[in-house]
């Protein structure tokens, strides 16, 4: 009986840790395949990774939100603007389904395992995908239903502040940490960028002057975020009839998000917590019942973000430069600075959630151990099957949109009359050019002149 128990438990530490690991580590490869095909400029080999990944079911059920991202944008980066809007709207469905659903939950979920949940999207990524459908009804002539989008990235701001702000402050007070509210979540300047050129179109020349009006605030009221030189574009006024053409571009890989971990200790009534591998503000934590020496490991996600390789980018028409691009929005900086709003009430859940799990698995031991009446060895096997069942429950969340760009920038450049060739040049820091793309027989429209490039390096 006792070899069978033993054996039993040597298979259960197995697979338990195989499967943990095996499906961890072909997410992870996947994000590295797509991300190669982005960086070369292979759209529709990503997308079809993107379509065999869900086949392979390493978007879960609790995943789809992510697979409408991934195959929006993709389909967008592809120049296929209808299909890239078809999925973009499913993607904005399913968030506001979530979003009611999560937020009214959030309090409880603090004993949940956040995987298990449906994911519902960064703050940062809601606003996003309307930007991005924005520029899809742009480049598909429809101004009127990009100007919706657009709208809609303000209320979503509004809403996240009350509603999200309101929950987030309610759930801290009733597990006694504080959060930061006083920040804002911040003003998307793309999206009042956008909004100038498409208020223009429609010959709304105030409302064009306003959208740019905030998008230069945005650099008074939020220096942690908007902490590099303004465009000069911003300060200029935009006149319809003008010969110039506006050039957006988009560069680097979006930000990810890493497992980090630390130490927990248990104190008498509470939790202290150390040995963090990322600096994180969380005061010790009451916790009535808890007895003095157990300690255990916890992990939890902290965003990451890769440098991008473009430090410059030239335009040029019909062969000579016309001019240069400027960061508009440093894309990956605001996912960094959404999620520091949140952050401390991720960890917090992890490390409740962490502890609740391990007094349990302690007192299941010993009751195990009791149960098989376990000598040393077996005893030894009971423990590593217990750990082992909480470890594979318990990882950290690093769920995110992972085929987003990182930054943006602009740029303004005149232009005569007639058919012309247009040329936009991406540079690394040392000035060696690294990827040229060309557009053909470009000319002044009588709607809106957004000429728009990617280069995910």
């Amino acid at each position: 009986m006792r070899k069978v128990t033993v054996r039993f438990i040597r298979i259960t530490i197995s697979a338990l840790l195989l499967y943990a690991c095996a499906g961890s580590q072909q997410y992870m490869k996947y994000v590295r395949t797509v991300d190669n095909a982005l960086q070369a400029g292979q759209y529709e080999k990503a997308a079809k990774k993107v379509d065999k990944a869900r086949k392979l079911h390493l978007y879960s059920s609790h995943d789809k939100l992510l697979y409408y991202l991934d195959k929006g944008i993709i389909e967008h980066y592809a120049g296929h603007f209808e299909e890239s809007n078809r999925f973009f709207d499913k993607a904005e469905q399913t968030m506001e389904k979530l979003f009611t659903h999560s937020v009214s939950q959030m309090a409880a979920s603090f004993l949940w395992n956040d995987k298990v949940i449906d994911y519902w999207g960064e703050i940062y990524e809601r606003l996003y995908v309307n930007v991005f459908k924005a520029l899809n009804y742009s480049h598909l002539g429809n101004v009127d239903d990009a100007l919706v989008e657009i709208r809609k990235v303000n209320i979503k701001l509004q809403e996240m502040d009350d509603k999200y702000g309101a929950a987030l402050q309610d759930a801290a007070k009733k597990q006694k940490v504080k959060v930061d509210d006083n920040a804002p979540f911040y003003s998307d300047v793309i999206a009042h960028y956008l909004s100038s050129l498409f208020y223009l179109a429609e010959q709304e020349e105030d409302e064009s002057r306003i959208s740019l009006n905030k998008l230069e605030k945005a650099w008074k009221t939020q220096p942690t975020v908007y902490d590099f030189t303004m465009p000069e574009l911003a300060r200029l006024e935009h006149e319809k009839g003008s010969n110039t053409i506006d050039i957006i571009a988009f560069t680097g890989t979006a930000p990810k998000k890493k497992a980090a971990g630390g130490k927990i200790t248990t104190y008498k009534d509470y939790i202290g917590i150390s040995d963090l591998s990322q600096p994180v503000a969380l005061p010790n934590i009451p916790f009535p019942g808890a007895k003095p020496g157990w300690h255990f490991k916890f992990a939890f996600p902290v965003i990451k973000v890769k440098p991008s390789l473009i430090r410059e980018i030239q335009v040029y028409v019909d062969g000579e430069k016309a001019g240069e691009l400027s960061l508009l929005e440093d894309m990956g900086r605001v996912a960094e600075h959404t999620f520091e709003k949140h952050k401390n009430m991720i960890y917090l859940k992890t490390v409740l959630r962490t502890v609740t799990k391990g007094i349990a698995a302690a007192k299941a031991k010993k009751k195990l151990k009791k149960n098989a009446e376990a000598d040393f060895i077996m005893g030894a096997f009971i423990d590593m099957a217990v750990d082992a069942g909480v470890d594979a429950s318990e990882q950290a969340d690093l769920r995110c949109w992972n085929t987003m760009p990182q930054k943006c920038y602009i740029g303004q450049v005149r232009f005569p009359k007639g058919k012309h060739t247009v040329q936009v040049k991406f540079f690394d820091r040392n000035r060696v050019l690294l990827e040229t793309q060309q557009r053909e027989n470009v000319e002044l429209s009588q709607s809106i002149n957004l000429l728009e490039f990617i280069s995910l390096n």
